[in-house]
């Protein structure tokens, strides 16, 4: 976001300003830069009749960039705010504060505002019901049941992902205790949102990674980027063959330089400067070195020369640069790709209908590497990825 973008106002958007709630519930959470700037928006709400200028809010806030942006930030981790763009003009969408009876049920919410101000200063906020007080209200059920009313047409605002009271039921009954219970269900309302996890789910994640009967978020994180990382090398070890698992390995543990200096072992030569020229070359236009080494790799494979053919390695360079390759993973699979269109030209060639007339005295006819040759190249490759690998030890 930059001073001179525009922004429009959602018609149809206006919210009643709750200013108690506002003051009260949010104000020592969000602080007064997102509090100033959830003012604004409210007080100059438009109907999106005209287009603006962020410069505005920047001016009659007397903000920075910079703290707009953390502004608008807390605003919509909080849900009084969400961000929308489309072809580079933003829209602004205000949301109406939680009632107190939502917000103080919220339990990251709850804990946030007791971080701030304080247990008995969020107790004196709450409702406070006369001793033994019994609520006999009508249910909707009992004033509008002989109504063709579609029931689930009567909204609410959502219950939290957390339910912390059947949480806690669970932590009572396996003995499980809170180090820091602030703290901490902050953290966990952060995990189950984070991950998209119930309170069950959730649950069973902190039982698993419990100290000594003390639940530890930090563990939990953790455990779920062990679960994530097993799950992305499991998609990975589908995708890919072996061979390939292995070039990814290779192409993604060096440098540029260092990984052509490996290759060039096998061939028993050095890294010239003309080849050190084209690494530099391609990493001018934009290429990771893992990208790098993968173009490296092929061509080598591909090209019978102690030395880089910088005319092959270049034409797959324009090509992943017009495919907008940016990892190993994405060049592995373009490589392939490319070598199975060869491989059903070849199949279809020779599946044409058989002439008299010679290959040779086609015009259009292309000598292709022979079986002999084409072996010798897959035996180049695989003992240059052992040497990779051994290397690497």
């Amino acid at each position: 976001m930059k001073p001179i973008d525009d922004f429009f106002y959602i018609k149809g958007n206006a919210v009643s300003y709750d200013s108690l709630n506002l003051i009260q519930l949010y104000l020592p959470i969000i602080g007064q830069d997102a509090m100033s700037l959830y003012d604004y928006l409210a007080h100059f709400f438009d109907e999106g009749q005209k287009r603006h200028k962020l410069s505005e809010i920047l001016n009659h806030l007397q903000f920075g960039m910079k703290r707009l942006e953390e502004a608008a930030s807390v605003l919509e981790a909080m849900e009084l705010l969400e961000l929308y763009e489309s072809s580079g003009v933003y829209y602004f969408r205000l949301k109406q504060p939680l009632t107190r009876d939502f917000f103080l049920a919220h339990p990251a919410y709850r804990r946030l505002l007791a971080n701030r101000i304080g247990d008995v200063a969020v107790q004196e906020l709450a409702l406070q019901l006369p001793k033994n007080a019994r609520n006999i209200s009508k249910k909707f059920s009992d004033v509008f049941d002989h109504l063709e009313t579609d029931k689930a047409s009567v909204q609410t605002r959502p219950a939290p992902r957390l339910d912390l009271d059947n949480f806690q039921r669970l932590m009572q009954r396996d003995g499980l205790q809170f180090k820091d219970e602030k703290k901490d269900i902050i953290a966990l309302y952060s995990l189950a949102e984070k991950y998209d996890l119930n309170w069950f789910a959730l649950y069973n994640l902190a039982k698993e990674t419990a100290i000594n009967h003390f639940i530890s978020p930090q563990r939990m994180t953790v455990k779920k980027q062990q679960m994530a990382k097993a799950q992305r090398q499991k998609q990975q070890d589908e995708i890919f063959s072996k061979e390939e698992q292995v070039i990814l390995r290779e192409t993604k543990s060096a440098e540029a330089e260092l990984f052509l200096a490996k290759i060039k072992k096998v061939r028993r030569a050095r890294v010239t400067s003309d080849e050190k020229k084209i690494l530099e070359d391609l990493a001018q236009m934009s290429f990771l070195d893992e990208v790098i080494n993968v173009m490296v790799l092929y061509t080598f494979s591909k090209t019978k020369s102690a030395n880089l053919n910088k005319a092959y390695i270049m034409k797959i360079a324009n090509d992943f640069s017009y495919q907008r390759i940016v990892s190993a993973e994405e060049a592995v699979l373009k490589m392939r790709s490319f070598s199975e269109r060869k491989t059903d030209v070849k199949s279809k060639q020779s599946k044409a209908a058989k002439t008299n007339v010679p290959e040779w005295s086609n015009p259009d006819y292309k000598n292709e590497t022979t079986a002999e040759e084409l072996e010798e190249l897959a035996e180049f490759k695989k003992r240059t990825l052992a040497q990779l690998r051994k290397d690497g030890e």
